[in-house]
């Protein structure tokens, strides 16, 4: 569909080019006018990005309506009040909108493509330009209605209009200076200002445009690289996941240079976010600001970012007081803007336009401007009088919040004290009001203190993911509901100390992990352990387990910051002590971890340095939950040792196929294999170990994934140019190079070997079905794939004994249902994505193979997802309750 890529779209399914998507609107715009939408009409547009997204927004500026945006996202509820309130007839909606009656007359998009689109049709229209003229709307007063936040109440209806649109798209380019060579990719929903802008901007400046889901960033960052995205935009929330995928992903070091500007808008940028931007991806984030009234306002480029940047030409900033008198740069005040491209009216009741007259556009937002003219954002104004005091709410946040923590200042009347002021702590370790009473006492004047504190986990947030303000009036009035307790809710804020410690000493943790692991493989854990962490509250609230009086820990051989963070930081907020044995293997690296840690939690968590004889007889004795990583066969020989009152915990191995249909996207599933399988230079559990590929696709994806692999970079763990590192395991090194040998005529690519710094070049083999042939658990960048040739074979061999007692997780890439169903049964499943790609730490982990994890209590196994809080749960209880296993024999 489409021609060069050049200045077109890109899409998952193809490029379409300019030329295309002209012809598409034209014939759409005609297409609608006979249906009877005439100029002027109110038209709600409501559909996920793509390209008929596109196609759909230029018909109706062709067409002269009045473009109603909604997020497709929104409820058949919403969408009824819209179209309601909007006065609209119409509704052109794609598939992702709820198919039900919303109050006016459907278009389906996809139908009303399919029905004209022609490849390049050669009668329809003398003139594509004369077809798809948007001369008509840009005279149009109410030429498009946006949808304010709804941050400060209900969303209000926003008219601008056609003229105004196109001057501000104009003022933008005069400031990014986009060129014909640049390729764009925005992450925003296209229904906003912000990524409506960018739609409008690709017609007028004539770039190329990838049109990319908003939520599909591990894709997104794939395709930078394959098609050389030189300007990326997005929210702030994106970029923290991206940098989180970035972190765990060796793949795309190196991949993402041809960005050239990586721009940042739709809601607040921290500096903690910016600076760790800068820091991981070597270049900044550059802010803007702008709303839905008055479209784009201020924004920063090259080469000095400040702030969100200076105004736009013809733009004018100004900061006044409460008093509306200008303010020297520097201070603190109001935002108050001018602009030609301001909204012109709001929609009233009865759905027509109510002018605005006062073209000031006063922004309540507080900020202040530098001596360049360059804006930085403070927050809401919201100005309240207290005590004979004026005060900004939002300033004091910009106060307190240097105690650490987010928080929201929510004003309401008083009679005698003029305002009463509550202030909201978005506080997951759930500290006490009176903590927080006596942090802010030292930031704020006496006058400015909190009448009342409320403590909630998270601030609520709407649709796009801003906070929304009257959910927080309502927490703010007390409304509230009790939380059940931790049993030692106290230690909260040292796994929080343990947070910052990552945060802050990140290199310290980064040079001991890389010690054992790789680098691309510790910046991954590192990030993943800040966010379980950060999950533990809500974790151990949700599953309530009960007070334990102790824990002892058998250490794995490899992620042991990880395991730190899941056996014995997240445990000690239910068990009174943790005593753990380190891994012979990592010893050393294990116990500095715990040296560097300990420190900022101080937790009662100690380092049983003895013989697992003295560990078994001691502490492993008097404990009642005993966690044991390891093989299965000593997993047994610890558990026969135990009282039949104690919790026995196992985490062992599992084969974690990988699995491909005939149909598989070959260009998603080798980079996501070689990832799952490079991890920490494949020296992980979630590894496959067997990856059985369909023989109509095996003559392909063999070569192909050969070559990739044949492209990895081989270095020293720190090298942050390597794609892999040396084997660190010497057993593991010795079984894979003894395997390789025994198997050596299945060898395609790699399989050389260097005893003297334990190299072993990631390796491909090619490898006949054999239903009684064990899958060896790979310890080591090996590639084992196994060719089937229906589907009832595959399945044979994955229901084999060997299969269902090792039977943990798996994926599954093309659309094989009766696979999946049979494979979910047991395993913990993932279709199109990899393990890694949904791994959780506060949620359950694992299959139902005996072999690949199991708890025990006495003589009771049950094979099942483990995630310790929930285990004590389910089989030591909740509160004070007992609950006995179900079952009288092995589930």
């Amino acid at each position: 569909m489409g021609d060069n890529g050049r200045c077109g779209l890109i899409t998952t399914e193809g490029v379409v080019g300019r030329d295309q998507v002209a012809w598409d609107s034209a014939l759409l715009a005609n297409r609608l006018r006979g249906r009877g939408v005439r100029p002027g009409d109110r038209v709600v547009l409501s559909a996920a990005n793509s390209a008929e997204f596109v196609v759909a927004l230029f018909a109706l500026i062709a067409v002269d309506a009045s473009i109603v945006l909604v997020d497709h996202r929104q409820s058949a509820k919403e969408h009824r009040r819209v179209i309601d309130h909007a006065r609209a007839r119409w509704l052109l909606r794609d598939r992702t909108v709820p198919a039900e009656d919303l109050g006016a007359e459907v278009i389906s998009l996809e139908n009303a493509l399919s029905e004209v689109r022609l490849a390049r049709p050669v009668d329809a229209f003398a003139d594509v330009h004369d077809a798809l003229s948007f001369d008509a709307w840009y005279e149009r007063a109410d030429g498009l209605v946006l949808w304010s936040s709804g941050t400060t109440g209900a969303p209000k209806g926003i008219v601008r209009s056609g003229s105004s649109v196109r001057a501000n798209i104009e003022r933008t380019q005069e400031r990014m200076r986009y060129v014909a060579d640049d390729v764009l990719m925005p992450l925003l929903p296209f229904s906003h200002q912000y990524g409506l802008s960018i739609i409008l901007l690709w017609w007028w400046s004539e770039f190329t445009l990838v049109v990319n889901s908003s939520h599909r960033l591990d894709q997104a960052l794939d395709r930078i690289s394959e098609h050389g995205v030189t300007v990326v935009d997005a929210t702030p929330s994106s970029y923290d996941t991206m940098l989180s995928i970035y972190g765990r992903r060796n793949r795309y070091h190196g991949s993402l240079a041809s960005v050239r500007m990586w721009c940042v808008g739709g809601a607040p940028l921290s500096a903690a976010l910016s600076g760790r931007f800068r820091t991981v991806i070597g270049k900044p984030l550059l802010d803007g600001y702008g709303s839905s009234e008055a479209g784009n306002i201020a924004l920063a480029v090259e080469p000095d970012p400040r702030g969100v940047g200076r105004a736009l030409d013809g733009i004018d900033i100004r900061i006044v007081d409460a008093h509306g008198d200008p303010l020297p740069p520097g201070e603190r005040g109001e935002v108050v803007v001018r602009t030609p491209d301001y909204l012109n009216a709001y929609l009233g009741d009865d759905g027509e336009p109510v002018p605005v007259t006062d073209r000031e556009y006063r922004t309540h937002d507080l900020g202040w401007l530098d001596d360049q003219g360059n804006l930085t954002l403070i927050g809401r104004k919201r100005a309240v009088h207290r005590l004979g005091h004026t005060i900004y709410p939002d300033a004091l946040v910009e106060k307190v919040e240097r105690c650490g923590n987010p928080v929201r200042v929510v004003p309401f009347d008083h009679e005698r004290l003029g305002s009463e002021l509550v202030f909201v702590v978005a506080d997951e370790q759930d500290r006490s009001p009176a903590h927080w009473r006596a942090r802010f006492a030292a930031e704020l004047a006496e006058y400015e203190r909190p009448n009342r504190v409320v403590v909630v986990p998270e601030f609520p947030l709407n649709l796009n993911g801003k906070v929304d303000t009257e959910a927080l009036r309502e927490l703010a009035r007390g409304r509230t509901r009790a939380t059940p307790s931790i049993p030692h809710p106290e230690r909260l804020q040292a796994l929080r100390a343990v947070v910052e410690f990552l945060q802050s000493q990140r290199a310290q943790v980064h040079e001991l992990l890389t010690e054992v692991s790789h680098h691309a493989t510790v910046n991954g854990e590192i990030d993943l352990c800040i966010r379980t962490l950060e999950g533990a509250q809500e974790e151990v609230l949700k599953h309530r387990p009960r007070p334990v009086e102790g824990a002892a820990v058998f250490m794995p051989s490899n992620i042991p910051l990880y395991s730190y963070v899941l056996y014995l930081l997240i445990p000690s907020l239910y068990c009174d002590h943790v005593s753990f044995r380190a891994s012979s293997k990592i010893a050393d690296v294990t116990r500095k971890l715990h040296e560097m840690l300990s420190p900022a939690h101080k937790l009662p968590i100690h380092d049983c340095s003895m013989a697992q004889r003295e560990f078994i007889a001691g502490p492993v004795a008097e404990s009642e939950l005993v966690v044991f990583t390891g093989t299965y066969h000593n997993a047994e020989k610890v558990r026969g040792q135990l009282g039949s009152e104690q919790l026995f915990v196992f985490f062992g191995q599992g084969v974690n196929p990988f699995v491909l249909g005939p149909d598989a996207d070959l260009r998603s599933a080798i980079p996501a294999l070689i990832d799952v399988r490079m991890i920490n230079s494949g020296q992980d559990c979630f590894g496959p170990d067997r990856i059985f590929v369909h023989d109509s696709l095996a003559d392909v994806f063999v070569p192909a994934l050969c070559h990739y692999v044949a492209k990895l970079r081989h270095g020293d763990n720190r090298d942050t140019t390597s794609d892999y590192g040396s084997m660190y395991y010497l057993e593991a090194f010795a079984d894979s190079f003894d395997y390789l040998r025994k198997h050596s005529q299945h060898i395609v690519s790699g399989g050389e070997v260097s005893i003297i710094d334990m190299h072993l070049r990631p390796t491909v083999l090619d490898l006949p079905l054999d239903p009684k042939e064990k899958a060896t658990e790979m310890f080591a960048p090996i590639f084992n794939v196994v060719r089937y040739s229906d589907e009832q074979e595959l399945l044979s061999v994955l229901n084999s004994p060997f299969y269902i007692d090792r039977a943990m997780g798996a994926t599954v890439y093309g659309d094989l249902p009766e696979v999946v169903s049979f494979l979910r049964k047991r395993h913990q499943v993932t279709v199109n994505s990899t393990l890694v790609d949904h791994d959780d730490g506060n949620e359950p982990f694992g299959g139902r193979g005996i072999v690949a994890n199991y708890a025990a209590v006495g003589t009771k196994r049950v094979a099942e997802p483990l995630l310790l809080s929930k285990a004590v749960a389910d089989h030591l209880g909740t509160g004070a309750r007992r609950r006995e296993l179900i079952g009288a024999a092995d589930v």
